[in-house]
């Protein structure tokens, strides 16, 4: 339980940090308001130093995330804040503002997506997974939102 609080709340960090905007009621990343990815951006430096793809596997999403070794610090530092949200919002002392893409990483856990992560000097690899086919479509919904929505942020970055 209390890993996949603290890799709930790493990943809903990492996505909301990005800053990309959803064009329905609530955005699907919100690094101000979202309680989760607030942390990642303490250190105003770590998101420009840092990568995050998303893939399709056969069971779920792969997310691998690569900080360079002087973030990487502050990389941990933020992971450690977001287990420490996620274990507070998991024992029910804590209600947590979330973005769109936090509520609905939470949203897939609630419905036994499992979630794996391998953590690397380089970085981590998050595996969500289910055995349910109606699950792995919702994780494959997810990254296809997450992917679309980093697109956009990208394409704002270059303007």
């Amino acid at each position: 339980m209390r890993k996949r609080a603290i890799y709930l709340g790493t990943a809903v960090v990492l996505l909301a940090c990005l800053g990309l905007v959803a064009q329905d009621e609530k955005p699907w990343f919100d690094m101000k308001n979202c309680e989760f990815c607030s942390n990642l951006c303490k250190d105003p430096h770590l998101l420009e130093n840092m990568t995050w793809n998303h893939y399709d596997i056969s069971n779920g999403l792969m997310s691998i995330t690569t900080v360079k070794p002087e973030y990487r610090e502050s990389y941990l530092e933020a992971q450690k804040a977001m287990q420490a949200l996620g274990e507070e919002m998991m024992a029910g002392k804590k209600e947590v503002k979330m973005c769109g893409m936090c509520e609905n990483y939470g949203k897939l856990s609630g419905l036994g997506a499992k979630v794996e992560v391998i953590n690397a000097k380089e970085g981590d690899v998050v595996l969500m997974t289910s055995d349910n086919p109606e699950v792995v479509k919702l994780i494959h919904e997810h990254g296809q939102r997450t992917r679309e929505e980093m697109a956009k942020m990208e394409s704002m970055e270059k303007e």
